[in-house]
């Protein structure tokens, strides 16, 4: 079954069977039931899809950013990276590459046409888009943003580089920009990690301009006091409202606190292939409340909520429905001594150190009874632990036979313990100078279900032979904690919409290195040597971050085998529980039609008006 189903019914179905003890249950109901269908979903309900443009807003909930509307941040630069962080930006401003995260695809939008030669990427831009003020989006636009982005790194961080992929940039023409590499990194691997996510930066935006912030930044000495307060400056300025332009189809109409609305801008390439005049975002503390009672035509993520609240809602198509997280128990390695760890006269030493531990503790562990305990939104993680949904082993990117599932086996995990040095006596586990075996649990009291998960946890290794403490603590009490690794385990999420999980250097593994407490990138991990077989004699070496770099170089999905192979095998994580976060648009007002690249991705709420083979079309009325 897809670890990723949406199915809302099976899920419930399957949870009563194993709450209700009914013999059998889970198996009688392990088949598919076909589809991604929750709720209410629905094809097309409403009718025909006009055939030209009517006077028509569609309206979406806004997901993210929790500020005033008309006070916002349009400066790329703000440290606090507000501007990713808030829906308007996606509307008005156009990326010139889409990447299609778990279907590994690229989509040109801006961009027509890529390139690889002699260690440089060329990317070529259409002639066809132009800024809302009519001026033409060109190359130059985007040297702008790299020469600012150079010029802070250069007196920020001297010592490093600006950037992962990019030594340098020229635009060869108007329409065509030259990336110089640091190695010979796949062209994928560029495109997707290293162009910027949308075209904000238009050199004469704003009083002062991004153009003359530019050569301010360029022309201090990096080395100065002066400089320093330049980046300072700039970091906190952002364009007024009145100031920004963009180049996507819609352009600003109007916005208060709450309300953010575009009107069609006619000049976009792909305005003919767009039939209602207006896109607005609006502001509603429950979203899917909103949904629900159609105030609004669609929302982002946030879904599947609770099985009435699903039964409630109109009937829709589901976008961004690949966008899952994985809920795992998440061992403490206990490393503290490594470079940039998070941690501050650490005193706990986990006994999750040792991998037969960790091990111990998943096969110790009934993962369909910890499913079972927790809100009923959550599904059942049912691929081995690897990182992955399951949208890329379909795809054919990993192949997980022979995996590890560490299905429930207290004989294994028993063996397990005693070969760590441990020795069981009336049902409790001893280390070597007879000290209790004892495992430390945090979870955050507001979040049900860590505290609901954690509760089971402590409970089946109570009942396997460990000692088990669970801290219950306000959100800044466990933000230390796990920083500080006081815990042996705590239950952690991450994404799982991609690859991208396991091959993001930048955010990834430097997040989960002060959660583990593991070295990822000077570590050399042995591991079973023939991948998918965990009894192989031969062993391996690998180190997490030479695999993922080799992977950008080569584009050889065989590193990926590999970092899969290593996750299960040194189970960083036991993956439990997989959230969906999907969004939805009304079926019965609105013809959705588009690739499954693009449903899949997230955002595809904007992506549907930007690109000619896809559509968002009102019904007749």
């Amino acid at each position: 079954m897809p670890t990723n189903s949406n199915d809302q019914r099976s899920v419930i179905t399957r949870r009563n069977a194993l709450k209700s003890g009914v013999a059998g249950g889970i198996a009688a109901l392990a088949g598919c039931s076909g589809g991604n269908g929750s709720g209410n979903q629905s094809a097309d309900v409403g009718g025909e899809p006009v055939d030209e443009r009517v006077d028509k807003r569609f309206t979406k909930a806004l997901h993210r950013g929790t500020y005033d509307m008309d006070n916002a941040s349009w400066n790329p630069f703000d440290p606090a990276n507000s501007m990713n962080n808030f829906d308007p930006p996606g509307l008005i401003f156009d990326p010139l590459i889409i990447y299609h995260e778990s279907h590994d695809e690229l989509q040109g939008v801006i961009a027509n046409n890529w390139e690889e030669e002699d260690g440089s990427v060329l990317v070529e831009l259409s002639d066809e888009w132009t800024w809302h003020n009519g001026d033409p989006v060109t190359a130059h636009d985007l040297t702008t943003r790299r020469d600012i982005e150079f010029a802070i790194s250069d007196i920020t961080s001297p010592d490093s580089d600006a950037n992962t992929y990019i030594q340098d940039y020229e635009a060869v023409d108007d329409y065509a920009i030259r990336y110089h590499l640091h190695d010979d990194f796949t062209m994928k691997s560029v495109l997707a990690n290293a162009l910027p996510a949308m075209v904000s930066v238009k050199e004469d935006t704003g009083n002062p301009s991004f153009g003359e912030w530019r050569d301010d930044l360029v022309d201090v000495d990096p080395e100065s006091d002066e400089a320093s307060q330049i980046v300072s400056d700039f970091q906190e300025w952002t364009p007024e409202l009145d100031e920004v332009v963009g180049n996507g189809p819609f352009q600003i109409k109007d916005v208060t606190d709450s309300v953010f609305v575009g009107e069609i801008y006619e000049d976009h390439p792909n305005a003919e292939n767009i039939y209602f005049t207006e896109y607005a975002i609006e502001h509603h503390e429950d979203q899917v409340l909103a949904f629900m009672e159609e105030s609004v035509d669609a929302i982002a993520l946030n879904l599947p909520d609770s099985p009435d609240v699903m039964d409630r809602l109109p009937p829709h198509h589901e976008i961004n429905r690949d966008y899952d997280h994985a809920w795992s128990v998440l061992f403490n390695f206990g490393n503290y001594d490594f470079p940039n760890s998070p941690t501050e006269n650490p005193s706990n030493q986990p006994i999750t150190s040792d991998r037969r531990v960790r091990h111990a503790i998943a096969y110790a562990l009934d993962k369909e009874k910890l499913w079972a305990s927790v809100p009923q939104v959550y599904d059942l993680y049912e691929l081995p632990s690897t990182f992955l949904n399951q949208t890329a082993v379909d795809e054919g990117i990993v192949d997980v036979e022979g995996y590890d599932d560490y299905a429930l086996d207290r004989d294994q995990a028993a063996s397990l313990m005693e070969d760590a040095g441990y020795q069981r006596d009336g049902g409790q586990w001893y280390d070597e100078n007879g000290d209790e075996a004892q495992l430390v649990l945090y979870a955050q009291s507001s979040t049900s279900v860590q505290v609901d998960a954690l509760d089971a946890v402590q409970s089946q290794m109570e009942e396997f032979g460990f000692s088990v403490s669970l801290e219950a603590v306000d959100e800044a009490t466990y933000g230390e904690a796990r920083l500080n690794g006081d815990h042996d385990i705590i239950f952690d999420n991450h994404p799982v919409f991609s690859i991208r999980g396991l091959t993001w250097v930048d955010f990834v593994w430097s997040w989960f290195s002060q959660l583990n407490h593991a070295d990822y990138e000077n570590t050399n991990w042995e591991i079973p040597a023939e991948v998918g077989n965990p009894d192989a004699s031969d062993t391996m070496e690998i180190n997490v971050m030479d695999q993922i770099e080799q992977l950008h170089l080569t584009g050889d999905n065989q590193y990926v085998q590999n970092l899969t192979w290593w996750y299960n095998q040194v189970l960083p994580m036991y993956n439990c529980v997989i959230a969906g976060d999907y969004g939805a648009i009304n079926a019965k007002d609105w013809h959705v039609d588009a690739s499954e690249a693009l449903l899949d991705n997230r955002t595809a709420e904007f992506y549907l008006t930007k690109v000619p083979d896809a559509e968002l079309i009102p019904y007749e009325e």
